[in-house]
């Protein structure tokens, strides 16, 4: 059975940009997900995605301003204090993930039946850590499942999938464990591998920063910018190497696929065809089928700021429009 993934990366206010792909694609191609797969803001974007809430996304995602998400002034008292763990208080953004994603509401999500993945890092075992509401999560040496027994462990896990270290916190997302968790962007910039692992056949990968980042001249003279900036950079390179093996994967599938053509072609029947490929401890792609991989990015870079950090609700209605658009443009050239 063909499943069919929604993939959206991270990037803070960028997510507006998400919002606006997604605001399309509910009133014109209306597909339908089996699985939703989201690191940092795309955590706080695919419950309400899951549900088809995007009145509501649209509206959180214009309406408020940084100082709603955090807190950052008095860095320097801050870094200073004790027991401080990040230079910015991030619990504005806690705080509106607990008003806006209510007990009622998760009851809804599991009611979809769709599997949603958030995901984290771990800082002491440093694996992805993947939460999840599906019943039946997959198991995987590369990463960590643990599924999500109640409505505040999933609160949690979405607000530790959008902390991005040094800036925001570190979180507890299992109260009865000391483990910390932070943004899944340290390693993650984009869970594609994460839903070809649940099954998926055809994945919509919403991803917020372009393929080709601009350069400026841009003279950067505070610690601070230099961090976000190197950070930004860092997350650049870690989706590139989030797309890189699914395409990898596609090409030598379909590699596979056009040798075995050309062997039935000379006359080799299916049954001696299927034999010789039939290794099955050492074949990498047993058990998977072509993909269908749509990307769908900004050709520019988004505003936000460095890490999507900067709130403007002006600026985040720019985005969900250009989101659009690039949807539209996209599903028009399908």
């Amino acid at each position: 059975m063909s499943k069919t993934a929604l993939v959206i990366s991270g990037g803070g206010s960028k997510g507006a940009f998400a919002v606006g792909v997604l605001k399309y694609m509910a009133a014109t191609p209306k597909i339908q997900f089996d699985t939703l797969c989201g690191t940092s803001t795309g955590s706080l974007i695919i419950p309400l995605a899951a549900i088809g809430e995007i009145n509501l996304l649209e509206k959180l995602y214009t309406t408020h301003v940084t100082s709603d998400i955090v807190i950052t002034g008095n860095v320097i008292n801050r870094f200073a204090g004790k027991d401080t763990y990040s230079l910015f208080d991030a619990q504005p953004l806690a705080q509106l993930i607990k008003k806006t994603f209510t007990d009622n509401m998760y009851q809804s999500i599991l009611d979809t039946a769709k599997g949603l993945y958030l995901t984290t890092v771990c800082l002491q075992t440093g694996r992805i850590t993947y939460f999840t509401t599906s019943d039946l999560p997959m198991t995987s040496p590369e990463y960590d499942v643990i599924r999500i027994q109640d409505a505040s462990t999933f609160r949690r896990a979405m607000f530790a999938s959008s902390c991005q270290p040094v800036f925001m916190p570190p979180y507890n997302v299992i109260e009865s464990q000391s483990l910390q968790y932070v943004d899944g962007g340290l390693r993650e910039y984009a869970p594609v591998d994460l839903a070809i692992d649940t099954g998926a056949t055809e994945i919509y990968a919403i991803l917020l920063s372009p393929e080709k980042p601009e350069t400026d001249d841009h003279v950067f003279k505070s610690p601070f910018e230099i961090l976000q900036q190197t950070m930004d950079w860092f997350t650049m390179d870690v989706a590139v190497n989030d797309l890189r093996m699914p395409k990898y994967v596609n090409r030598s599938l379909q590699y596979l696929k056009a040798v075995k053509t050309k062997m039935k072609e000379a006359g080799i029947k299916n049954k001696e065809i299927e034999a010789f490929f039939d290794v099955p401890f050492d074949n990498p792609f047993l058990g998977k089928s072509d993909l269908k991989l749509h990307i769908i990015r900004p050709e520019k870079p988004l505003n936000g700021g460095p890490g999507g950090l900067t709130f403007d609700p002006s600026e985040m209605k720019k985005m969900v429009a250009y989101g659009e658009e690039t949807a539209r443009k996209y599903f028009e050239s399908l």
